[in-house]
């Protein structure tokens, strides 16, 4: 039998949508502490502290969703977090490129301040890339980033990641670096 829990109900507002996204390659985390009641007790160890990348993305463009599934594992989380970045341009090929493809420890920022962590080295996300130009003038010309994967537990809230939301979506240039070495 279950001790008689309560669920308070928000404070405040409750807003949707993301706010940052921030991600590790796989192979430069060195140590995760495991959650502990839902909260990840300890900061990443990082083999190099440099080596992230920050995502600015297009207002109202990124969710995270995670979708139970119970099957012959036991439960299981589906997840997703697509964003869109605006436009597709020689100058971001380089760094595109580099991170197409990869497997990352992603931390986001959500509508009301929290952070969680999706992710895990031994379970990380998946990041695929297409392009979409829309139809007509008014449609959105960028860049669909999609971080997928499958997770053994709910992403679990990471609060040794304060994130600063941008005021306004960084410009992308030649020397833009993302820390990958």
């Amino acid at each position: 039998m279950l001790p008689v829990l309560s669920i308070p109900p928000p404070c405040g507002v409750n807003v949707g949508g993301l706010l940052a996204v921030r991600l590790w390659p796989v192979a430069n985390v060195r140590t995760y502490a495991a959650p502990v009641a839902s909260v990840v007790p300890a900061a990443l160890g990082l083999v190099d502290s440099a080596n992230y990348a920050d995502l600015y993305f297009l207002p109202e463009s990124a969710s995270y969703t995670e979708d139970p599934e119970d099957d012959a594992q036991g439960l299981l989380y589906k997840v997703k977090l697509p964003l869109l970045i605006a436009g597709d341009a020689p100058d971001v090929s380089e760094a595109i490129a580099r991170l197409a493809g990869g497997r990352y420890l992603v931390a986001f920022l959500d509508g009301n301040g929290r952070t969680k962590l999706a992710g895990m080295p031994e379970w990380p996300l998946k990041l695929l890339i297409g392009t979409e130009t829309g139809k007509r003038p008014g449609d959105r010309n960028a860049l669909d980033f999609t971080f997928t994967g499958v997770l053994p537990v709910r992403a679990p809230f990471y609060l040794e990641q304060e994130f600063v939301p941008p005021a306004a979506r960084r410009a992308w240039s030649a020397g833009f670096s993302f820390g990958f070495s």
